[in-house]
C-alpha cells in the first residue's frame, strides 16, 4: 500500500459496450491506501504537529456483522450513524479502479472484497505559491477518513479487519523552509516545509486489528455531509457525491473551511468531496449460545426488531427471537431435534437490514445434555465441542468415552453435576426421575471431641514453584510472576541471578509485577553506558514455612530482546542550514505497532569525549525514525551515536554536505 497521498486524476477504463462496469462512474478519492504509521509520520519536526484536537467526534460503534468482519456503523455526536458502502456498481461509494478485484460481479467476502472502503471520506485542495520565484504553484490537499481496511502485506482475510480514523495534510511546491498553519473542520495542525516547499503531516487513529473502538478515541468527527442551504442537496441517503465539490457543515464550532496562514500567506476554500453512506442498518451482536438438555438457548442484541436464529437441516428450525420492547435484547429457546448431533455454531439474522446482517455464535468446550437420577443409577450424557475432546471427567463420578449416554451406579447423586475436559467444563442440574423413599434412621448422638491428634511423620519442608506470564518481555514492559502455588509457603523471596537487570514491585510477595526498564529515555541529556549485563533474566523464588524452614529455589526466565538499530545512507549537516539523520529500529526483523512507541536519542560524537545531545525521534510502525533540525547545531557534526530506548545502539559518519 503506497504511504504517499497524491491527487488521482478521474479515470473511466475502456470496457465493452454495455457491459455492467462501462456504467459504472469512477471518482476520485483522495487517500490511496493503509499506512500503518503513528501520529506525526515523515519528517519527524518538533513543528509538525496537531494543534487543536477535536476529542468525542465519534461516540458509538456498532456491532459487527460478521458476514464481512466490519461494524455495521459509526455514529457521530449529532447522533449521525455511517454504514459501509459497499456496492460496487454504486458510484456514490466512490471506489478506485482495481480497488474491487473484479468489478463486474457484486462485492463478496473474501474473495472479491475491497481491501479498503470508508464510513466517511472527506477531502479538500489549496493552491499554494511556489517554493522558489517563479516556480509553479504548489497545493496542500487535505484527507479526512474513517477508514476499514487490512494490515499492509496481509490482504483481505478473516480476522485481520480493522478500522482507524486519519487526519492528513500533504505540501507539494510550497513555500520553503516556512512553518505553515492548516486549519480544517476537525481542528488545527501545523507543517515546516522542507527546502523543497514539501512537507506532511499524518495521524492515524487508530490502525489496531479488530479492536473497532479505537477509532473513537481519535479527533475525527462529526460526519461532515454536504450544506443543505447550499445547491444541489445530498443524494438521499448519502453525505454527499464523491465526483463533485460542494460547501459542507458538521466542523468543530462551524467551522467548515479549510485554510493556510504562513509567512505572506492566506488562503482558503469551502469545497470539499465528500462520501459516506447513512445507516439504516442495525446490525446485530451474536452474544452466547448454549445447549441445555435437549435445547438451544441463543442471546443476542439488536436495536432491530426482527431477528432469527437461522435453522440447520437435522439439527433445529429457522427460529425468531424474541425481546423486550425497551431494551436490546434478544432471546430464543430451540428444541434440538432427536439424535441430532450438537451444533457447533448458531448464526443469528437480523432481516430488517438491506442487506441483511449477521452474526456468528460458536459453542465450544462442552454441553451437558442429560444428568438424571432414577434412585440406583446416574445418568450422564454430554458432548465435546472443539477444543475439547473426549474421555470427558464427571467430576466425583468418572468418565465419559463419548457422547453416549453412561449409567454410573451411586446412592447420592450430586445436585449438580460438572463434566471437563482440559480448560473446558460444563454444568447440568440432576433430575431426579425416581427411586424409593428413603428410610429414616434413628437419632446417634455425637462422639465426644477427642482433642488433638500429633502426628509423628516426618515433613519434607515447603516446595517453590515460580511461573512468569510473559517469558519474553521488551524492555518498557511489565508482566507477572507467579508463586502462589507454592506448597507449604508463608513467606516468600524474589531475587535476580542473572541477565538483564529487572525491578520488582515487591520480592516479598506470590504474585509480584516484574518490569524491564527502558535502556535509555527520550529526554537523556548523555548517553547510557553500555550495560554490564545482559541476556535472559533470570530469577529465583525461595519460600519459607511456618517453622522458618527454606526450600529450594524455583528459577524462571524472562527473554528480553532488543531492537536493532541502522542509521540510513544520506545523514547529512549543512553547517547553518540543516542537520537530516533517519534510520530504522526492528526488533527480530520486525516493525509493528508498539505501546508505548520506540524512541531513539541523537548525540553529536564527533569528539567522543564531550558527546552533545542533538534531539530524540519517535519509531513509527513501520520502523522509520527520522531527526531534521533547522538550522541545526553551530558547530560542524561529522559522526553520531544513537540510543534506543529498547536496547539498540548504532552509530554513523555524517557527510557535511
Amino acid at each position: 500500500m503506497s504511504a504517499d497521498l497524491r491527487s488521482r486524476p478521474r479515470h473511466r477504463p475502456t470496457r465493452p459496450s454495455g457491459s455492467r462496469a462501462s456504467a459504472r462512474r469512477r471518482v476520485p478519492v483522495l487517500l490511496a491506501a493503509v499506512v500503518l504509521l503513528l501520529a506525526l509520520t515523515g519528517t519527524s519536526l518538533a513543528a509538525t504537529q496537531v494543534t487543536v484536537i477535536n476529542a468525542g467526534g465519534l461516540t458509538a460503534v456498532g456491532p459487527v456483522n460478521t458476514e464481512i468482519g466490519f461494524p455495521a456503523w459509526y455514529q457521530d455526536r449529532t447522533g449521525t450513524r455511517m454504514e459501509p458502502c459497499l456496492d460496487g456498481s454504486n458510484p456514490l461509494c466512490g471506489f478506485l479502479p482495481g480497488t474491487i478485484p473484479d468489478e463486474t460481479l457484486p462485492i463478496s467476502f473474501p474473495d472479491n472484497f475491497p481491501a479498503e472502503f470508508f464510513y466517511s471520506l472527506a477531502g479538500s485542495t489549496l493552491t499554494l505559491p511556489g517554493g522558489s520565484p517563479g516556480a509553479p504553484a504548489g497545493r496542500a490537499v487535505l484527507t479526512l477518513g474513517l477508514e476499514a481496511a487490512f494490515p499492509n502485506g496481509v490482504g483481505v482475510s478473516e480476522g485481520n479487519q480493522m478500522v482507524f480514523a486519519r487526519t492528513r495534510v500533504v505540501v507539494k511546491g510550497g513555500p520553503a523552509n516556512a512553518m505553515l498553519t492548516f486549519r480544517h473542520p476537525f481542528g488545527s495542525l501545523t507543517i515546516d516545509t522542507d527546502s523543497t516547499g514539501a512537507g506532511r503531516l499524518v495521524q492515524d487513529i487508530a490502525p489496531a486489528v479488530g479492536n473497532f473502538s479505537t477509532p473513537l478515541k481519535g479527533n475525527f468527527g462529526p460526519f461532515l455531509t454536504w450544506d443543505p442551504a447550499t445547491a444541489p442537496p445530498a443524494p438521499a441517503g448519502y453525505a454527499g457525491d464523491p465526483a463533485q465539490t460542494h460547501t459542507v457543515v458538521g466542523g468543530l464550532a462551524d467551522y467548515n473551511l479549510f485554510s493556510v496562514t504562513g509567512p505572506g500567506l492566506s488562503a482558503q476554500t469551502n469545497q470539499f468531496t465528500v462520501q459516506g453512506k447513512v445507516a439504516t442498518n442495525t446490525g446485530v451482536r451474536g452474544d452466547h449460545a448454549d445447549i441445555n438438555g435437549s435445547f438451544l438457548d441463543v442471546f443476542a442484541t439488536s436495536s432491530g426488531t426482527t431477528l432469527q436464529v437461522d435453522g440447520v437441516s437435522g439439527q433445529y428450525a429457522t427460529t425468531p427471537m424474541t425481546h423486550d420492547p425497551d431494551s436490546d435484547r434478544h432471546y430464543a429457546r430451540i428444541a434440538l431435534e432427536s439424535g441430532a448431533t450438537p451444533p457447533t455454531s448458531v448464526t443469528v439474522t437480523n432481516l430488517g437490514d438491506n442487506p441483511v446482517s449477521h452474526a456468528t455464535v460458536s459453542l465450544g468446550g462442552i454441553q451437558v445434555s442429560q444428568a438424571s437420577y432414577d434412585g440406583t443409577m446416574l445418568t450422564v450424557a454430554a458432548n465435546a465441542v472443539a477444543p475439547a475432546g473426549y474421555p470427558l471427567t464427571v467430576a466425583g463420578i468418572g468418565t465419559l468415552p463419548s457422547s453416549a449416554p453412561v449409567a454410573f451406579p451411586v446412592s447420592a447423586p450430586p445436585a449438580v453435576v460438572t463434566v471437563s475436559s482440559g480448560s473446558s467444563s460444563a454444568s447440568l442440574p440432576v433430575t431426579v426421575t425416581g427411586g424409593p423413599a428413603t428410610t429414616a434412621q434413628p437419632i446417634v448422638s455425637p462422639t465426644p471431641d477427642p482433642g488433638p491428634v500429633i502426628d509423628g511423620s516426618t515433613t519434607t519442608g515447603p516446595v517453590a514453584v515460580a511461573t512468569v506470564a510473559a517469558p519474553s518481555l521488551l524492555r518498557g514492559g511489565t508482566t507477572t510472576l507467579d508463586g502462589s502455588t507454592s506448597t507449604g509457603a508463608v513467606s516468600f523471596a524474589w531475587s535476580q541471578v542473572s541477565g538483564t537487570p529487572v525491578t520488582l514491585s515487591s520480592p516479598t510477595v506470590a504474585k509480584p509485577t516484574v518490569t524491564v526498564p527502558f535502556a535509555t529515555v527520550a529526554t537523556a541529556g548523555s548517553p547510557v553506558p553500555a550495560p554490564t549485563a545482559t541476556g535472559p533474566a533470570v530469577l529465583q523464588l525461595v519460600v519459607t514455612d511456618t517453622a522458618g524452614v527454606p526450600s529450594a529455589p524455583a528459577v524462571v526466565q524472562i527473554a528480553v530482546p532488543q531492537d536493532t538499530l541502522a542509521i540510513a545512507a544520506g545523514a547529512r549537516h549543512r553547517l547553518g542550514t540543516e542537520l537530516r539523520i533517519d534510520g530504522t529500529s526492528l526488533i527480530g526483523g520486525q516493525a509493528g505497532v508498539l505501546a508505548p512507541p520506540t524512541s531513539v536519542v541523537l548525540y553529536d560524537v564527533t569528539r567522543p569525549a564531550a558527546p552533545v545531545r542533538l534531539g530524540s525521534a519517535a519509531v513509527d510502525t513501520l520502523g522509520n525514525w527520522s531527526l531534521r533540525l533547522k538550522p541545526g547545531p553551530k558547530v560542524q557534526v561529522t559522526s553520531v551515536l544513537v540510543q534506543s530506548t529498547r536496547g539498540g545502539t548504532a552509530t554513523a559518519t555524517v557527510a557535511t554536505r
